[in-house]
């Protein structure tokens, strides 16, 4: 059991600190906006806590557009994934996502992947600091070891250095994303 406590709490610090002028703003996601890329967590967010509590998603998070209170709604969601990942049982057995089925122990890192990735990639689009825990990226790395690089897998080609990389660099690199364009210049 793994709390997403950190990694979610990063997530929502950046999320704090989207403007309305930033939701047009590309994002290191090449089909994403700022604005997408938001809407993708809320979406990814609702799924896996469902995962979590071993319930059906309950409602569809909005497939399009950001309501209004959609900050709210993210820190909340963020929250939420926090807590079902919490409850007794969440890491065990088996459940499905993104139609594969596989232990809820590989969907948890799944999901912490994600927020650790799109956190990243929202606070790049946004240039304001982010932070993932060295455990949580420990945690991601051997998820994001074994499908680096598999065509039609949940990354982009790994980028060069990636293999000689540590810590986050090497769990960005490996994914496909440049550190050097992040809001931390690559260190960390």
């Amino acid at each position: 059991m793994h709390d997403f406590h950190p990694a979610s709490a990063a997530t929502a610090r950046v999320v704090a600190l989207v403007t309305d002028e930033h939701l047009d703003l590309p994002t290191p996601c090449e089909a994403w906006a700022v604005r997408d890329l938001l809407e993708h967590i809320v979406g990814f967010t609702a799924h896996f806590a469902a995962i979590g509590r071993q319930e059906e998603l309950k409602e569809e998070p909005p497939a399009s557009g950001l309501p209004d209170g959609w900050r709210t709604m993210v820190a909340d969601a963020l929250e939420d994934l926090t807590i079902a990942w919490r409850t007794p049982g969440a890491w065990d057995g088996q459940d499905t996502a993104g139609g594969t089925t596989m232990p809820r122990a590989a969907l948890g890192v799944v999901a912490l992947d994600e927020l650790i990735l799109h956190g990243w990639d929202l606070a790049t689009a946004i240039t304001v600091p982010f932070a993932a825990s060295a455990d949580d990226v420990q945690i991601c790395l051997p998820f994001v070891e074994q499908f680096s690089g598999m065509q039609g897998g949940p990354f982009g080609a790994p980028l060069a250095g990636a293999q000689e990389a540590a810590g986050l660099n090497r769990l960005l690199l490996l994914s496909g994303r440049d550190p050097a364009i992040g809001p931390d210049g690559g260190v960390g």
